[in-house]
């Protein structure tokens, strides 16, 4: 269990300065969620906005204070997929729609571990063998991994062979983050750090189980089953006119889709909204696979009570002391991603956005779906230094 240190400044601030702070942020909470009708500007009553209108009317405002170029935003209540919300914070930017295709970045994370975890359930992959065992061959590491021409170099570090997938999905293996050249930097099993080049590794591994690229096996095992018909590591050229332009500081940057692009477990997925969904529905209706998930986390961050299981990152929200929620983000140039899903209410939060301010919107639009004090968002890899001030003040 991760415990949470208590969070005691909303229980001293007085009432009257919280409001005040909320309103110069420019977020206090609207009339309607304080009384049935608003009354307007004759005196007549009005309807009270539907909790669709002002969710969407949230992220409009957050889109535009951050300069968010485009986000595309969903809820999941009780397993039910709702509505998805869409804005755009910058002028010249295209509205997105359903139809629309965001960079995942690394969300493609959990995705592919629910794959591996699938093959692993079918005898095919053992978590705790040394992997190595499914490349006899060797490792060829690839310095640039999204390019199709990518030179390769074997990797012979004898230390590979204590490696298991267990420590890849954990980000346990000592691999680090992506760079040019490959080396241990702890032993492996020992210690906690984000490793996209343990993905990597765990990609070449499941290629070879399946002789099968990793595209055509996550369409097969993944993407037809659960009807994620716009979905894909490989985002082919007919969906250029689909996909989201990822943006820097407000400023669209070009289009990244290319030629020649390699898959990549770690980083690669292209997605919409709703595909996103129905995958994070899926694991969210599945007990065992849960389970299977939550077996043997370890602590990543213990400041900020944030632990990391087969896939996904752990953390905990003060209303729920005891019920673990799962989340991860995603971070690629132009783009940011964030999920965030509660299985024992069967909710979740899922943000796509085309711009670098995205992880900006993810603090206020989870609490629309789960209550409470959440550290993960001080989690120091997210980036986001105002987490505090967002948790407290509501100054998101």
């Amino acid at each position: 269990m991760i415990n949470r240190h208590p969070a005691t400044l909303l229980r001293t601030l007085p009432g009257v300065l919280l409001n005040i702070l909320l309103a110069v942020s420019g977020f206090l909470l609207p009339a309607a969620s304080q009384a049935a009708y608003l009354t307007g500007a004759a005196g007549d009553a009005v309807a009270a906005p539907t909790e669709h209108t002002q969710q969407l009317q949230q992220l409009h405002q957050l889109a535009i204070k951050h300069q968010v170029c485009t986000a595309a935003l969903v809820y999941i209540r009780g397993g039910q997929i709702q509505e998805p919300l869409f804005a755009k914070g910058c002028e010249e930017a295209a509205m997105p729609d359903a139809s629309s295709i965001f960079q995942a970045a690394s969300l493609s994370k959990p995705l592919f571990a629910y794959a591996v975890l699938k093959l692993a359930a079918q005898g095919k992959l053992a978590l705790d063998a040394p992997l190595m065992q499914y490349l006899p061959q060797g490792y060829l590491h690839l310095t640039r991994p999204g390019e199709a021409n990518s030179p390769r170099e074997p990797f012979t570090d004898p230390r590979l062979q204590k490696v298991t997938a267990r420590m890849l999905l954990q980000h346990t293996s000592g691999l680090p983050n992506f760079g040019n050249r490959l080396a241990f930097e702890f032993e492996p099993g020992t210690q906690w750090r984000y490793s996209g080049e343990g993905y990597m590794l765990l990609q070449a591994a499941i290629e070879s189980i399946t002789s099968m690229g990793l595209q055509a096996w996550m369409q097969q095992a993944v993407f037809t089953p659960l009807g994620m018909q716009s979905s894909s590591y490989e985002a082919p050229q007919e969906w250029q006119h689909q996909i989201i332009w990822g943006s820097l500081q407000g400023k669209a940057l070009p289009s990244q889709l290319r030629s020649g692009r390699r898959a990549v477990a770690a980083a690669s997925l292209h997605t919409s909204i709703t595909d996103y969904a129905r995958f994070v529905q899926a694991v969210l209706k599945d007990a065992e696979l849960q389970k299977q998930i939550l077996e043997r986390p370890v602590m990543a961050d213990p400041d900020n009570q944030v632990a990391w299981s087969l896939g996904w990152g752990l953390a905990h929200t003060s209303s729920a002391e005891h019920a673990p929620l799962l989340w991860h983000w995603g971070n690629n140039y132009g783009y940011r991603a964030f999920v965030i899903a509660f299985p024992a209410k069967g909710d979740a939060m899922i943000l796509l956005t085309g711009s670098d301010q995205g992880l900006k919107l993810a603090q206020a639009l989870t609490a629309n779906v789960i209550p409470g004090q959440l550290s993960l968002f001080q989690f120091p890899l997210l980036g986001l230094k105002s987490g505090f001030l967002c948790q407290a003040l509501g100054i998101c």
